[in-house]
């Protein structure tokens, strides 16, 4: 399954909150920065503790993940794909073959929601999230 994540710089409460009235999104999740296990190699600023995460809702009968980033966002520039694969090698392996001639947005690495995610933007431009679930 391919699903269509959205990123925002500090704007996606307010984000979600319109999708869901104008778009009648439904079985909206939300967890915030601060909900987040403490990493001392990723430590979150303070001015960012109450953006979120990661969101999902549901809109139209399509699952469509957002986020708050820490990095700039250009209009235009904020959708990016998350591809889920049942195994960490599927995901390797996907990974791999999209960084060719692309850009690594996040090193291929566990994280505390997938036991192997990466984030990587093809040699066309466009962003893949790839997740072992």
């Amino acid at each position: 399954m391919i699903t269509p994540f959205i990123n925002f710089a500090g704007r996606c409460s307010e984000a979600l909150a319109f999708y869901e009235k104008v778009l009648g999104g439904q079985d909206k999740r939300v967890m915030y920065y601060k909900d987040a296990p403490p990493n001392p190699d990723f430590p979150i600023p303070d001015n960012m503790k109450d953006y979120v995460l990661h969101a999902e809702m549901t809109i139209c009968g399509t699952k469509v993940s957002f986020s708050d980033t820490q990095q700039d966002v250009v209009r235009g520039d904020m959708i990016s794909l998350a591809i889920n694969y049942p195994t960490a090698d599927e995901v390797k392996d996907a990974f791999n073959r999209l960084k060719e001639d692309g850009e690594v947005l996040m090193e291929l690495a566990p994280q505390f929601f997938s036991p192997m995610y990466g984030w990587v933007k093809d040699k066309f431009g466009i962003g893949w999230q790839i997740i072992c679930q």
